[in-house]
């Protein structure tokens, strides 16, 4: 009972126990009305027995024979509980009862008289028994032909509901109490030690043995599934633990009194192998064995008869038979009771079954036995009424009754916390539907039909919820297709019906994308508007459903077109913008033009003017030079005559005049003044190459003699000042080619990034010196001021230049909005603000080169000059970056 208990479902446990306990005082009463006449009665030609019916075994009974009854009355009580583990949790209550009356009454009795009568007498009268069949406690009178009847009655019943289905992930329906189930087992050890040992009808010398080949029969039965799990590395089964120990206790009953330990350990093991591959048969056959009592007791028992003969001991057999002789007896033993237990259980069940279900209704089954057969009730099944009630009704007021002191009562409790919560959820989710101002539509999948709506659809289409119902979504919605019929009635707008294919894609796309689409709704009055839905697939049952949200667009699509219009308005505004900007780009470069074209004729026209005169100064300087040089000669030597130098006036004269300063001094201010008009000869020279360098024509030039010639107009402001020493000027200049350019422009550039470079570094030491009393030195130290010029060429086709000083450098405001025209920050008078944005048009637009600036307040600025050595004929702007 314990071990059937544990192994089925608790929906299920009452109903095992009360046919454990009915099977129990039915096989007694029976067996004693007539099943024991029948089976140890007196012998009919080895058939059936005829006396002994209803035998007195109270007080006035023979004690041998009250103890006699009682033994068998349990090995039939045995036979018959082994039926109800096979077929629990599907048969009907009253059917298994008229099993274990046919089991008990008349199919046990019948095949154990052909095999034990006369057992109480010490002799055989059945016909097995006289040939020779040896079963000594029930291998095969008990167990097999328990197993034989379950085995029919299995198959007449089927499985139970899921338990070969496709649709489960796991087909083994796992039972309420595993450990009860394993109590079961121990309790039946202990009962199969009274079952062998008992077998002997007395208290001898054999017991021990009978007992101790049962234990180790037992126990190898047991491990041998262990084993089996551990050398396939699969997990151990609890079942298969369990059911193995009883298949070894089930092989050595036949056999306990004749085999030695090592032969009763491999009769537990086979037996427990046995019992394995019967388990895997049946699975395969699909025949459902809840306990697995057909593997245990049929399989093992057979295995247990036929071991009689393999193993037994012949003299203790006593039979007079050779091996081969014995085992043939024992197999027709086997079949006997095959075609008499099961070939009649089948044949009656069947029967009985045209007429009378043994099965119980599946809705029975669902529910469980407890309650189907015994109206027993219990807290589960209270609980699974509410549910199913909640289920029907969609009633969330409904609560789950809880018993506080047991599993499902707390289960009960949970679960009805979750109802409320979700009770809650789902009245603020109605309140936000009710609420919302969008409509929103469920509709069934297969033909678009509606099934609900909010209240919203009064306002945006004219028609109440109710009278949707049932309606197709053609009557709300209007889709746009390419070549549809064309609708008179409203004015030929393409049309598509809601019953046409095209809706329904679209809807599934919808639903698919969650992207919203616009649609044409139409309302009652006949109006149409535009709409915006989106979709959402609810998987349902008894059928799928979309959920529509559809929002009127119309104010929205009103704004659209207000704002494209303001975009046209926008973009003729900026259309102007450009031409203004052009028109200013345009006035910039005629202003630079004129200003380069101005200055250029001024510098040539003052280079000339200047060169002239100091041409034939520098050229009379020479001869200047020669007479000097003559009269100081002549004064030397007039000097040097004894008259002159007597004379008082002319020492006086001379005295005056410091004649030997004179005659020293004199060359010095000739080589001077010689020295000066080089200097302004140079300088008219680069002013001349600065201003007329190429002109207003492209050609290829070297770029280091433009620098060179801006170095020497800048001259003078490189030279030191009261506020700071003079500007070194470091030249790393790289081997240039020459580059196709406008020479002139490319001159004014570096006139603007050098006078700009000595500006900042004049700024920085003024603030530097302003910060202290005038001579202090700055508080971090810095290093002379400098001004570095680099030039490389890079990727072989255009080549840099570098401007690098240590000024003040550029803060970030200013850098953003340096090449905007006229923007500066000098003084007023000191700057048009019109310098690096020609510098910018002059190297980007008309060199196709890029102008970078790297600058760091405090420490300094770099710009960077990257020119093509060769301009090819498109022009495309570029644009300046900088990093802070």
């Amino acid at each position: 009972m314990c071990l059937e208990a544990g192994a089925t479902r608790s929906k299920n446990t009452i109903n095992v126990v009360i046919k454990n306990i009915a099977d129990f005082g039915i096989s007694v009463l029976c067996f004693w009305l007539f099943g024991y006449a029948l089976m140890f009665g007196s012998s009919h030609f080895g058939w059936v027995g005829t006396t002994a019916w209803a035998p007195e075994v109270g007080q006035q009974g023979e004690t041998w024979l009250v103890v006699f009854f009682l033994f068998q009355a349990m090995f039939c009580s045995t036979a018959v509980t082994i039926v109800s583990g096979a077929v629990a949790e599907r048969m009907r209550f009253l059917s298994y009862l008229a099993i274990a009356v046919l089991v008990s009454g008349f199919i046990y009795p019948i095949f154990g008289h052909w095999a034990w009568n006369g057992l109480d007498a010490g002799v055989s009268n059945g016909w097995l028994g006289q040939l020779g069949f040896v079963d000594f406690a029930g291998s095969t009178v008990v167990h097999s032909v328990g197993g034989w009847v379950a085995l029919a009655a299995a198959i007449l019943v089927g499985p139970r509901i899921g338990r070969f289905s496709r649709k489960r992930r796991r087909r083994l329906l796992i039972g309420y109490d595993f450990p009860l189930s394993l109590l079961g087992t121990l309790l039946l050890w202990l009962g199969w030690f009274g079952f062998n040992g008992g077998s002997v009808l007395a208290l001898n010398e054999q017991v021990p043995g009978i007992i101790a080949n049962t234990v180790m029969a037992g126990a190898a039965g047991l491990v041998t599934p262990i084993v089996l799990s551990i050398w396939q590395k699969h997990q151990v089964k609890v079942s298969a633990v369990a059911n193995g120990s009883l298949a070894g206790l089930v092989a050595i009953t036949a056999n306990c009194h004749v085999v030695t330990t090592r032969d009763a350990i491999a009769i537990g093991a086979i037996g427990s192998l046995c019992m394995l591959l019967a388990e895997a048969q049946l699975q395969r056959c699909r025949i459902d064995d809840v306990v697995g009592a057909i593997p245990v007791h049929l399989a093992a028992g057979i295995w247990g008869t036929v071991a009689v003969a393999l193993f037994g001991d012949l003299d203790l057999l006593g039979t007079g038979l050779s091996r081969e002789a014995q085992l043939g007896v024992q197999l027709v033993g086997i079949l006997t009771a095959g075609l008499w237990a099961f070939g009649l259980t089948f044949f009656l069940l069947w029967l009985t079954n045209r007429r009378w279900p043994l099965r119980v209704r599946h809705r029975d089954e669902h529910i469980g036995l407890n309650v189907a057969e015994h109206g027993a009730a219990s807290d589960l099944v209270d609980f699974f009424t509410v549910m199913r009630r909640q289920e029907r009704t969609g009633d969330l007021r409904l609560r789950a009754p809880v018993e506080p002191f047991t599993p499902i009562g707390q289960i009960a409790a949970r679960y009805n916390r979750v109802i409320a919560s979700l009770e809650q959820a789902l009245a603020r989710t109605d309140a936000i539907v009710e609420s919302a101002i969008e409509v929103i539509l469920t509709v069934s999948c297969r033909d678009l039909l509606i099934q609900s709506a909010n209240p919203a659809v009064r306002k945006m289409f004219g028609l109440a919820e109710t009278q949707l119902q049932g309606l197709p979504l053609e009557t709300l919605i209007m889709v746009q297709s390419p070549a549809p019929a064309l609708d008179e009635k409203a004015g030929n707008t393409p049309l598509l019906s809601a019953s046409s294919p095209d809706l329904h894609y679209l809807l599934k796309t919808a639903s698919r994308e969650g992207t919203p689409y616009e649609l044409t709704g139409q309302r009652r009055s006949g109006g149409t508007f535009p709409i915006e839905i989106t979709v959402a697939l609810l998987k349902s049952q008894p059928g799928d459903s979309y959920t529509l949200i559809i929002r009127d667009i119309t104010l929205r699509k009103q704004a659209e077109a207000a704002i494209q219009r303001a975009e046209a308005k926008d973009l003729e505004a900026k259309r102007l913008e450009k031409t203004l900007a052009e028109l200013q780009a345009a006035q910039l470069q005629l202003v630079h033009s004129e200003k380069m074209s101005s200055l250029g004729q001024l510098v040539a026209g003052v280079a000339h003017e200047i060169n002239n005169p100091v041409s034939f100064i520098h050229g009379n300087l020479t001869y200047v030079d020669e007479y000097v040089s003559d009269l100081l000669s002549l004064i030397d030597l007039y000097l040097t005559d004894p008259q002159v130098a007597e004379s008082a006036v002319i020492r006086k004269k001379i005295k005056a005049m410091d004649i030997n300063y004179l005659a020293a001094d004199l060359p010095k201010i000739l080589a001077s003044m010689r020295g000066g008009t080089e200097r302004i000869t140079e300088i008219v020279r680069s002013l001349k190459e600065f201003s007329h360098q190429g002109g207003a024509q492209r050609k290829r030039v070297d770029l280091h003699p433009g620098l060179e010639s801006t170095l020497t107009i800048l001259g003078s402001k490189l030279k030191a000042t009261p506020t700071r020493p003079a500007i070194e000027i470091s030249r790393e200049y790289g081997d240039l080619p020459k580059v196709d350019c406008f020479p002139g422009q490319l001159n004014q550039v570096f006139m603007n990034l050098l006078s700009n470079a000595i500006d900042a570094i004049d700024e920085k030491w003024q603030t530097q010196t302003a910060g202290g009393n005038g001579h202090s030195p700055p508080k971090s130290p810095v290093g002379p001021p400098q001004i570095t010029l680099r030039t490389e060429v890079v990727n072989s086709d255009r080549v840099q230049i570098h401007f690098s000083d240590n000024g003040i450098g550029i803060p970030d405001h200013v850098k953003r909005r340096m090449l905007d025209p006229f923007f500066t920050t000098k003084p007023v008078g000191k700057g048009t603000g019109l310098g690096m944005a020609i510098s910018y048009q002059i190297i980007v637009e008309r060199h196709q080169g890029k102008l970078d600036c790297v600058s760091t307040p405090g420490m300094g600025t770099r710009f960077l000059i990257e020119l093509p050595i060769e301009v090819t004929p498109t022009v495309t702007p570029g644009s300046m970056s900088s990093d802070a």
